[in-house]
């Protein structure tokens, strides 16, 4: 009787051994799913992270307007391709008459002025693309412009000029942005009559303009 009941014991005892091993192998099992699950989903956050820094690289656009078509024509480039945004506003104010402006303007042309301008909400050191928009003024770059080009440096950036004018197109300026900012990449830009600029046609070439360079 007493062999009888120890074997039934040494069963009980092997049976439960049994037991805990597979509960043991079970929490295992379960850990190292949920070690994988985490895994990839840290993967997952990292690549989507990362695909959002590559397709969100800073993009700023600064302009200076006095007659606000430029203004208009940078609003354009926003609503396409979104990004940063800032006025360049002169510390002096330009008059409103159109004969004073242009007077003023010659005379800084001339006498190779550097207009002040307020500071910047945003610094364009901090970003990877800079739309650079600006009127043409006697046949060249607003001298406020030629003070923005030497405040900041764009080594490194990319650079898209845009501007208004009444027949002059760019009147060179892409070529002198290039010369004055030879360690930035510049890319095509686009030129759009003012007196224009509220047509439908010229938002329309602006987003075929943004559309051949990949925006």
């Amino acid at each position: 009787m007493k062999k009888v009941v120890a074997l039934i014991l040494a069963l009980i005892f092997v049976f439960s051994l049994a037991a805990c091993g597979g509960t043991s192998g079970g929490s295992e099992s379960e850990s190292a799913t949920e070690a994988k699950a985490s895994t990839a989903e840290s993967k997952t956050n990292d690549t989507t992270n990362g695909n959002n820094t590559s397709k969100d690289s800073k993009t700023l656009i600064v302009y200076f307007s006095w007659s606000n078509n430029t203004d208009k024509m940078a609003n354009y480039i926003h609503d396409r391709i979104g990004g940063d945004m800032e006025r360049i506003e002169p510390v002096d104010a330009y008059p409103e008459d159109y004969n004073e402006t242009a007077d003023k303007a010659k005379a800084e042309r001339d006498n190779g002025a550097r207009p002040k301008f307020k500071e910047l909400q945003f610094n364009p050191e901090d970003y990877d693309t800079i739309f650079i928009g600006y009127p043409i003024w006697w046949y060249e770059l607003p001298m406020i412009m030629r003070t923005f080009l030497d405040t900041y440096d764009l080594s490194g950036k990319t650079i898209v000029p845009f501007n208004t004018h009444e027949g002059s197109g760019d009147g060179g300026t892409y070529d002198q942005i290039k010369s004055e900012e030879p360690n930035a990449t510049v890319l095509e830009g686009l030129p759009i009559r003012g007196g224009d600029i509220e047509n439908a046609d010229s938002k329309n070439k602006v987003n075929e303009w943004l559309s051949g360079l990949g925006y």
